[in-house]
This record gives C-alpha cells, sequence and structure tokens, in this order.
C-alpha cells in the first residue's frame, strides 16, 4: 500500500492539496483535499469543535481521529479512533466525557459524494486503528480493536485505495500515527541519501540508522546505553524512560545496554544519539556513514554542495 507520493517509473511525483481556511485563520477550522480524491477532511482544536460539529460534513458518516498529549506524559501521544452515521453527536458526547479530556485536536474524514456507508466506517476504523497500532507513534485509547470484515472484496478493493489516501494526507495535516518509522522513506533522492546507513559506536553503544521520510530513524536492533550522564537533557531522559515502559527498550543479559525492539523515528540525529548515548552529544558529529566512516555532518554538507551543483 502507498504510504507515501506517488511514484512513476522511480520518480516521486508530486499531489494537489487544497486547504481553506474556514475562518480565515490557521488555528480555527480547516479542510483538506487531495487531487482526484472523493474523500474529504476537516481539522480544527478542540475550541472551534462547536464550529467543526456545525459544518454540514459532520452530518454524513465518517471516521474520526482525537488526538492529545497524555496529560500524566506530555512526551506521550494519545488517539481515539471511531466511526459515526452522524458524528457530530458523538463528537459533541466525546467532548462531555471525561475519559476524553487529553484530546486537543480533532480530524473528522467524510466522503465528498456521501458514498460512506456505516460498513465503509466501520472498515476504515478497524485499519486506522491497526495501522496506529502497527506505526507505534501513539497510543491508542481505545478499549478494543475491531475486526470488522463485512464488506465485499470489490468494495474492500476501494476502501484500501480511500485509506492510502488518507495515510498520505493524516502527517500534512499533523494527525503523523499511521507512518512505520522504516517503512516512511523508501524511495531515492537520487544522490543515494535514502540508502545510507550511520553508526554510532561512542562509550560501547552499537547503533544504526538511516534517514527516512523527514525522519532519522534508529534500527531495530541497535544497542544504547543503560548508564546516563549528568549532562543529558530532560526531554531525552523522558524519551528513554518512556521506552522502556513501552517495551521499546529491553534491557541486554550484560546489564549494560537496552536494545530496540523496533525501529524508532527522531527529529534529528542530536535527538537520536543523545537517547542512544545517554546524554549530550553532537549528532551530526558522531553519527558515522557505514563503510567509510564519514561523519552525518560532512555527509549532509556533501549532499548540499551537489545539490547546488545539479541547480546551476
Amino acid at each position: 500500500m502507498r504510504s507515501e507520493g506517488a511514484h512513476h517509473k522511480g520518480r516521486k511525483v508530486g499531489r494537489t492539496l487544497k486547504l481553506f481556511l474556514v475562518d480565515g485563520s490557521p488555528t480555527g477550522v480547516i479542510t483538506a483535499e487531495l487531487g482526484n480524491w472523493s474523500g474529504k477532511a476537516v481539522v480544527a482544536p478542540r475550541t472551534a469543535l462547536p464550529e467543526l460539529i456545525r459544518r454540514e460534513e459532520a452530518s454524513r458518516t465518517g471516521v474520526y481521529l482525537l488526538m492529545g498529549a497524555d496529560p500524566d506524559n506530555p512526551a506521550r501521544t494519545l488517539v481515539y479512533v471511531g466511526e459515526s452515521d452522524s458524528v457530530r453527536t458523538r463528537l459533541a458526547s466525546h467532548d462531555a466525557d471525561d475519559a476524553k479530556q487529553f484530546f486537543t485536536r480533532v480530524c473528522l474524514i467524510v466522503s465528498k459524494d456521501e458514498n460512506l456507508t456505516k460498513a465503509h466506517g466501520r472498515y476504515l476504523e478497524a485499519r486506522i486503528m491497526a495501522l496506529i497500532r502497527a506505526a507505534a507513534r501513539a497510543v491508542l485509547v481505545n478499549g478494543t480493536e475491531p475486526d470488522f470484515k463485512g464488506l465485499p472484496e470489490p468494495e474492500i478493493a476501494d476502501m484500501e485505495g480511500f485509506l492510502s489516501e488518507i495515510e498520505v494526507l493524516l502527517p500534512v495535516l499533523g494527525f503523523d500515527v499511521l507512518r512505520r518509522a522504516a517503512e516512511s522513506g523508501d524511495a531515492d533522492d537520487g544522490q543515494g541519501a535514502a540508502e545510507s546507513v550511520f553508526t554510532f559506536t561512542e562509550a560501547g553503544t552499537q547503533a544504526r540508522a538511516k534517514e527516512a521520510g523527514g525522519e532519522f530513524v534508529v534500527l531495530a536492533g541497535s544497542l544504547a546505553r543503560v548508564k546516563e550522564t549528568r549532562t543529558i537533557h530532560d526531554g531525552a531522559k523522558t524519551q528513554r524512560r518512556q521506552f522502556v515502559e513501552d517495551g521499546v527498550f529491553v534491557k541486554t543479559e550484560d546489564g549494560q545496554h537496552y536494545a530496540f525492539t523496533r525501529d524508532v523515528a527522531f527529529s534529528s540525529p542530536s535527538g537520536a544519539a543523545a537517547v542512544v548515548y545517554g546524554g549530550n552529544v553532537s549528532g551530526p558529529a558522531y553519527w558515522k556513514r557505514e563503510g567509510d566512516g564519514l561523519s552525518y555532518k560532512d555527509w549532509r554538507q556533501q549532499a548540499l554542495a551537489q545539490a547546488q551543483g545539479g541547480a546551476e
């Protein structure tokens, strides 16, 4: 299934995205449509929920996501997925539900041609929940994960196509909860960037990573230090503690290292290095390209120089 931009003969092809700021403000209700997609998304902060509920789209059959930080651990994202024949009723009830106080943003997805049925909504709900669990970027707070299969094979194919467009759209709207880290960048940029693997071996660590989908992904099996330095910043410390609680970090037999049980995406090489090393350290300087030992910083400078040369 496609999870990134469309490809044509190995080349990425652009997509058209139409955003409409309903009240002219980037902090209000926003509608979003992808070119040649029969769906439509409406997103809003919780403070603008009354405005979203009043919209005609909220009266249709659709699926929705409620997302926000965990009140007990702001470093963790919580998400709830639902579906309804009349989404506005469900959203109003969620707003009054003490168990849903975590959410700060809402994303509603409907069909522009109103061809989504209750069965379609239930299928999309189940598939979106499964993708969120597999991606492990957020904690799904739904009590159970439905295993809905009550659609004919042709309609399942249609819904999978509809879902592939949702996967493209949600990260753009700030709901980046469906992408698997290792799958987020499968295309080469023409300079071999997607294939470059970097290693971090300071203080007995053994970590491997690559750039993918605009992120720096530490690969499963990498080893991080258990010991932390006095220079470790609070963000990295919290993230490491969360990894232990979530089973992303499992202590090795020697008790000196944590093994990554899955690929993990970071926003930068330095963020990844701090978690692996257990302290403040320069990611661009200490991540080295596998094979020739070129630092990430020098590799990056080479890539930028090549891009400048190619643009002349």
